[in-house]
Formats: C-alpha cells, structure tokens, sequence
C-alpha cells in the first residue's frame, strides 16, 4: 500500500478533507500520476491512517474527502537512542532509515569528545530537514503511522540529563553479562563514536544512572550498534509472546 505523510495541521477532522502539498503532492500527482476520483492512504505521523478519495488537485496542492480511518498501536516499550553522528553521512542515514523500521520512538543525534563530525551551527538546519525527510520515507515504507521524534543535534552533556526509566551504555570493554529486561519502559541507549567513550564519559554516564552492558566481544560499527540495540528490544517483545506451532 502507497502511503503519503499528511501532517495534522493539514487535516480537517470538522469537514472530513486533507491536503496534499509540496514534496507528497507532487509525488502523488506527477509521479504515481492520482486524478480526481482516485483513493489515496495517508499517514498523520501520530497513529492514524486516513483512506480519502481524491476531490480536486490545484497547482500546488490536492484535497481530498477521508472515507475511513485506521489507527495503530504504539510500541508498548518506548526506545529512544542517543547515537553519535558518524564520520560519513551514509552510516547516519542507513541508522535513521532501519531504527523508523524497527520502531524507534527518539532520536538524539549526539556529539561526544571523541565525535568527528561537528556541523557548524549554520548546516545543522538542512541536515535536521534532510533525515527529516529519511524519516518519513521509511515510515511510510514499513507501514508505520508513527513518526518517531527527532532532536536537535546535542552534546553529551545534554543527554545526561534524561529522565528515562532504563537508561543503558553498550561499551566495548564491558565485562557485563546479560541484559536487563527492557518490555513495557521508556528505555535510552547511549551510542558512542567510532573510537568509542572516553572513559571519563562512561564514568559521568554511571554516575547519571546508566547501566553499563555489553554488545559481546566484537566491535560494532556506530549504525550497526544502534540498529542492533533496537533489535535487542523487539526480539524481547516478541519472545514474551507465547509461540503459536
């Protein structure tokens, strides 16, 4: 099913319509080629999918009457993970787009001490719009009707003062064994650099009450740990489930 991002704002719950403008309408139009009569599925970014017939379609954008809703669950475990941003764009983007499938809740592009990149103040707003629009596209491609929030970028020192249920540091020279159980809470994982935390950095992380764990013996790149944090997750969601043979 083709979805298209409608933000609430654009919706008009008293008259029944929504309006597809800018980057969706043009896809919808000049792209997948709708005209008037045509059913088209929307995505509100809060929960709900809007089935809306299409009325008219103006030069820069389309109305349409809604015909039906469909609302979706969120995750019961809210994942935020605060991630250092990646020496090259590509393995920040590839996270973005896999952590929106895996169900993601927040984002918090971080810089540590041992961050690379450090976009100027005055880049910062087009890199915000750009994984913006990553976002959105891999919600729409999972069929997810929520959009996770994404913060500005932050310091370390910022994300210190989160108030998570279950505040977790994967890092490499951890001798910790097992994880705790993560189902049901608001939980935040603290991804490091390439060249992973000072060990200052994860001394203050403990001393804000993170819990230090490993990822095993392997070293795991930026995007890879994130993605497999997320996974760590929903596997224990799914496992929590009883097995139906």
């Amino acid at each position: 099913m083709e979805l298209f991002f409608v933000p609430p704002s654009q919706i008009d719950l008293n008259n029944n319509t929504l309006t597809l403008s800018e980057q969706e309408f043009l896809h919808a139009t000049k792209v997948l080629r709708h005209k008037v009569g045509d059913m088209i599925h929307c995505i509100d970014g809060v929960g709900t999918r809007y089935d809306a017939v299409i009325e008219t379609i103006e030069k820069t954008s389309l109305c349409a009457r809604i015909t039906a809703t469909e609302t979706q669950e969120p995750p019961k475990t809210r994942v935020s993970i605060a991630i250092s941003l990646t020496k090259t764009s590509d393995r920040f983007e590839n996270f973005l787009e896999k952590s929106v499938e895996l169900g993601i809740s927040e984002i918090l592009p971080m810089m540590t001490q041992r961050t690379v990149s450090r976009p100027s103040e005055h880049k910062r707003d087009s890199k915000n719009e750009r994984w913006e629009k990553i976002i959105i596209s891999a919600c729409k491609q999972s069929q997810r009707y929520y959009l996770p929030k994404l913060h500005p970028i932050q310091h370390f020192a910022d994300v210190m003062k989160r108030t998570d249920d279950l505040k977790l540091i994967p890092y490499e020279f951890s001798t910790k064994q097992g994880l705790p159980s993560m189902i049901n809470q608001r939980v935040l994982f603290l991804i490091g650099p390439e060249g992973g935390f000072t060990p200052e950095e994860v001394i203050i992380a403990k001393t804000h009450g993170f819990k230090e764990i490993s990822f095993g013996k392997t070293i795991l790149r930026v995007d890879t740990a994130g993605i497999f944090a997320l996974s760590l997750v929903r596997a224990e969601e799914l496992r929590s489930v009883p097995f139906q043979s």
